[in-house]
């Protein structure tokens, strides 16, 4: 299965991780596999895509649609 990049509005991964009252390592847990550091990598701009599957863990897990974690292109 080929895995597809997405840019990702980490400003919003963080917003809605801490509206739920996450941490960064207890939300990179509830979506393993992922680690704390990817998360706040995310959440700070310094990765600004990462893989679809694990955006749509990110999405589930803070219970908002996957659109509203994705940034437009270019």
């Amino acid at each position: 299965m080929r895995s597809t990049s997405v840019q990702v509005r980490g400003e919003q991964v963080k917003r809605w991780r801490q509206r739920r009252g996450l941490s960064q390592r207890e939300l990179a847990f509830l979506v393993r596999p992922c680690s704390q550091t990817t998360i706040h990598l995310l959440e700070t701009g310094r990765m600004t895509a990462c893989s679809e599957a694990l955006l749509l863990r990110l999405a589930r897990r803070l219970d908002v649609p996957f659109d509203s974690l994705v940034a437009e292109p270019g």
